[in-house]
């Protein structure tokens, strides 16, 4: 007679799956230690195991999206009078002499482009992800337009552009938190790096579709399209070295102020690499002697054709 050694399972291993491991263990028919027996025992081990790396995946999966939408709701929290605000501040980036509104007070006059949460007011060099994602977007969009002004567009053009740019954009995230921890910036907030680096894209997307109209398809140039495209490289230089200079998570932490002079050459340098990053997702513009082959063909076939017309009639 064949007892059943297994001890009782409480409700905490049958949760985990391991209850298969017992039952086939007394139920086997053949010899009692078989190679059939054993061979139940095994995949029952296995099952039991991969149920629980599947719940245990499961469950860090749900844990951590609300943590994530926390985490990422006051970069999104933003309206229309921000947005003009911080569009035009990112244009112009100087100290901003305006006030901050009344807070605290029933009845206090507030402003309509000041960004609010939970309560307190943003300062204006605070970064947005709302912005930087409009930015991309936009860029990748000119992008194609301008690919396909020069007749070299198809749809694998933008999953290139938007790969090669995150890639890019994932390689200067790395540098720039690497430069700033060995600054001694070690509270650094990499949401708030990225976010930051994303303005650029503002920058290109004016860049390209000034450049479109500018150029009427072909390469722009002249002199004010140089000053104007000069105007949206120092700005984004500046806007940057202006969040990297007075925000205070960017700044050395309390005890390390030997390392303030490093920490000084390093919100310059960076700056000088985003103006560098920028010139290199410029796409390269059609040149005007291929534009105005184009013109010529099209405009002796309209020839050609009207032509054929007024002999037919």
């Amino acid at each position: 007679r064949i007892h059943n050694f297994w001890p009782a399972m409480d409700g905490t291993d049958k949760d985990l799956g391991w209850e298969d491991v017992g039952g086939r263990g007394v139920a086997g028919r053949p010899a009692v230690g078989g190679s059939i027996e054993g061979n139940n025992i095994s995949d029952a081990v296995t099952s039991a195991m991969m149920n629980q790396f599947a719940r245990e995946l499961t469950t860090n999966s749900l844990s951590l999206w609300p943590q994530f939408v926390q985490t990422t709701r006051r970069y999104f929290n933003v309206h229309h009078g921000y947005v003009l605000r911080k569009i035009l501040w990112q244009l112009i980036p100087f100290h901003s002499a305006k006030s901050k509104s009344t807070d605290g007070e029933l009845g206090g006059e507030k402003d309509w482009t000041v960004r609010v949460f939970e309560g307190l007011e943003v300062d204006i060099k605070e970064p947005d992800l709302y912005i930087p994602t409009m930015g991309f977007v936009t860029y990748v969009v000119l992008y194609g337009m301008v690919r396909g002004v020069q007749e070299d567009f198809s749809p694998e053009v933008l999953s290139a552009t938007i790969s090669s740019t995150l890639v890019i954009l994932i390689l200067e995230l790395a540098v720039m938190k690497g430069a700033l921890f060995m600054s001694g910036a070690v509270n650094t907030s990499t949401l708030d790096l990225f976010a930051l680096l994303g303005y650029k894209f503002l920058y290109l997307s004016l860049h390209l579709g000034l450049g479109l109209l500018w150029g009427h398809g072909a390469k722009p140039s002249g002199f004010i399209y140089s000053v104007l495209t000069l105007g949206l490289a120092v700005s984004c230089g500046v806007a940057l070295w202006q969040a990297l200079r007075n925000l205070a998570r960017m700044q050395p932490a309390h005890g390390q102020e030997c390392v303030s002079d490093m920490h000084q050459i390093c919100i310059k340098v960076l700056p000088l690499l985003q103006a560098c990053v920028c010139w290199f997702l410029m796409p390269s513009w059609p040149k005007t002697a291929a534009t105005q082959e184009v013109v010529v063909a099209a405009t002796t076939a309209a020839a050609s054709i009207l032509s054929g017309n007024a002999s037919a009639v």
